[in-house]
């Protein structure tokens, strides 16, 4: 009869995520994992296989807390309009107030591994697709209740919309002054 696992895997993942998101696929060695992870390697591979598969789940998970994020906050808002907003005034607190984490996780897979791993390009298309299918969804919400007027493309907003809040993360990450990302940010808004 198999032992029962000391660990909780969940917990063990999202030290995994933390750990991704600061350092990329390539920067957190197997040394770095187990030591941030708190588990054995023997522990690790038992879970969650090599380190491309505890990769891929950390995207996986990742991509389902942002994705549900943005959704509830959009669902909760009073408008869809000042849900949209919600959603790119916590990038902008999250980009700012936490250095170690400047960019989003799925823009980094992207620009680290996204040209030489199919599996990774699969996981931020998917992340993408959902994130402008939430915009698109709130725009046209907008628009029927008048606050978009009919003229505009919910569609091609939403790309924009999407664009952008991955954008935040990467002219972050690069150095680009608080104040500017925030002004990016009222453009992209007032470009609705």
């Amino acid at each position: 009869m198999p032992r029962a696992k000391a660990f909780d895997p969940d917990v063990v993942l999202e030290r995994a995520v933390e750990l991704f998101w600061q350092l990329g696929y390539d920067g957190a060695s197997m040394a770095k994992l187990l030591a941030a992870m708190k588990i054995s390697r023997q522990s690790l591979y038992d879970t969650f296989g090599d380190k491309h598969t505890l990769f891929l789940l950390a995207i996986d998970r990742y991509r389902e807390r942002t994705g549900d994020g943005i959704e509830a906050m959009l669902a909760e808002a009073e408008t869809p309009l000042s849900g949209i907003r919600a959603c790119f005034d916590r990038v902008l607190r999250e980009v700012i107030d936490r250095p170690e984490y400047r960019s989003c996780f799925m823009a980094n897979s992207a620009l680290e591994l996204g040209q030489r791993d199919p599996e990774v390009r699969e996981r931020v298309g998917a992340h993408l697709s959902r994130v402008e299918g939430l915009m698109h969804g709130a725009l046209e919400q907008a628009q029927a209740r008048g606050e978009l007027t009919a003229d505009r493309e919910p569609r091609d907003l939403a790309r924009l919309l999407t664009t952008t809040i991955h954008g935040i993360g990467i002219m972050a990450r690069g150095g680009v002054p608080p104040e500017q990302l925030r002004a990016s940010v009222n453009a992209a808004l007032g470009a609705i």
